[in-house]
């Protein structure tokens, strides 16, 4: 493993302890009632600030290889020291990710946002598969529609 990718497992592995509904039935928005839990999920560290002038826009880049997809979800924008996680909705030919707080009624929230790089991955049986990628705030935001990212659409070998 080469010392950028130990980094940034290493940052990751702090947050992603926090990762996870609990046991609890996740707060899943309407259309995403019967969401999987995506079991291959990192969130780095805070990369920078979500309010800088400067501040990169949210993308992601989505690619595939045999029998999987995976999306890098690149400035993804969520309140500082954040713990978030990923859900997926799965049809023929499509895969949709969420990415949301782990927290979706938290009593405290930080008064800064940060930009973290977040990868998703799930399998999926070979051909053409469109991959859509929704990020949600938590409910002290009053914006929890989910927000669509991106769309690519990739070929599974």
């Amino acid at each position: 493993m080469n010392a950028a990718i130990a980094l940034r497992v290493s940052l990751a592995l702090p947050l992603l302890a926090c990762s996870g509904s609990s046991g609890s039935k996740p707060d899943l928005p309407p259309g995403w009632e019967g969401a999987q839990t995506v079991s291959s999920f990192t969130q780095a560290a805070c990369g920078g600030s979500a309010d800088a002038p400067d501040a990169p826009s949210e993308s992601m880049v989505a690619n595939a290889t045999s029998g999987s997809v995976r999306v890098a979800y690149h400035a993804a924008h969520f309140r500082c020291a954040q713990s978030v996680e990923g859900f997926m909705r799965a049809s023929p030919g499509s895969v949709d990710f969420l990415v949301q707080p782990t927290d979706m009624n938290p009593s405290r929230v930080a008064g800064c946002d940060c930009l973290y790089e977040v990868t998703l991955a799930s399998t999926r049986p070979a051909g053409p598969t469109t991959i859509t990628l929704y990020r949600r705030w938590d409910n002290q935001s009053g914006a929890t529609d989910p927000l669509e990212i991106g769309t690519a659409m990739v070929t599974v070998p």
